[in-house]
């Protein structure tokens, strides 16, 4: 096995099909969305250059800084909800309570689930007239907070967030969990005999050792916030008055409503550099060591 891992002629008859196929549906395309940015164009007729005009009509425009906006809320949220959450969740299913693989499972489940099914379905749930939400605010005697959540601008980003927290917050307390298991049984044995509690067992042992995992996860919360559309669209399509607008909805509103491809491929290296950036930051914020069991 050795010999063949060192043998670069090998590597390379794997590796080269998946890089070839990589390149042809990942790169190429972003390399051209960008060239297009550069163009006023609906596709169909001769591409016009125009510079760097659509990146300076983004800046003057309202809809998409209301975007961007919501994006970088969709990112505190989903950091808020999803982080804690996991650790909570992950911790507890870590120490092998009884049905711990079944509640694994039944956390996990929502985020295979596609995002326009998910839609659907609390489309109905938030429904101002039969949906659950209000049904039970009405059981409740708390018909004074009914609402109509999703035609609410007040209420709206809210409603999309929980969502967006159920959805995923399985996906990101089963990362957590894998990496809780890494860590070696002997380290906890120790602790439980020197008489640290459970707490002191997280927060002294579990969490330094599993930050490396929280970058990686923080950097797949943010980035994925960057980037929602099937459930935002199936669910608002960037309404009430664009107060759900994300940019990946107007990118898709300015590109195959208007036709305006040269502006909407703008908006997505505008995306691209967002994810781009923010990686780098949280790269430089959380440094992390390896840590060798």
């Amino acid at each position: 096995m050795n010999k063949v891992l060192s043998d670069k002629k090998t590597i390379a008859v794997f590796v080269l099909p998946a890089l070839f196929l990589y390149g042809l549906f990942v790169l190429i395309p972003i390399i051209y969305s960008i060239y297009l940015s550069f163009f006023q164009t609906d596709l169909m007729s001769k591409h016009v250059f125009v510079g760097i005009k659509n990146y300076r009509n983004l800046l003057n425009d309202r809809f998409f800084i209301k975007a961007v906006q919501n994006n970088l809320l969709l990112v505190v949220g989903s950091l808020i909800a999803h982080l804690p959450l996991a650790l909570f969740f992950g911790n507890a299913l870590f120490k092998k309570m009884k049905g711990s693989k079944f509640f694994q499972s039944v956390f996990f489940l929502p985020s295979v689930i596609c995002g326009a099914g998910v839609g659907l379905l609390f489309n109905m749930v938030y429904n101002s007239q039969f949906g659950i939400v209000n049904t039970v605010l009405d059981l409740l005697k708390l018909g004074s907070l009914k609402h109509a959540w999703l035609s609410e601008e007040k209420t709206v980003m809210v409603a999309l967030i929980f969502v967006v927290m159920w959805k995923f917050v399985g996906y990101h307390m089963i990362i957590q969990v894998a990496a809780m298991k890494a860590i070696p049984q002997s380290l906890f044995e120790a602790a439980k005999i020197d008489g640290a509690s459970s707490g002191q067992q997280f927060f002294n042992i579990t969490l330094p050792l599993i930050k490396h995992v929280i970058k990686i996860d923080v950097i797949l919360i943010i980035t994925g916030s960057l980037k929602y559309f099937d459930l935002i669209w199936s669910m608002t399509k960037g309404g009430p008055n664009h107060a759900s607008e994300v940019m990946a909805t107007y990118m898709y509103y300015q590109g195959f409503r208007t036709l305006k491809f040269g502006y909407a491929s703008a908006i997505g290296a505008v995306m691209l550099l967002m994810c781009m950036l923010i990686i780098w930051l949280v790269n430089r914020v959380l440094k992390t060591e390896k840590i060798e069991f």
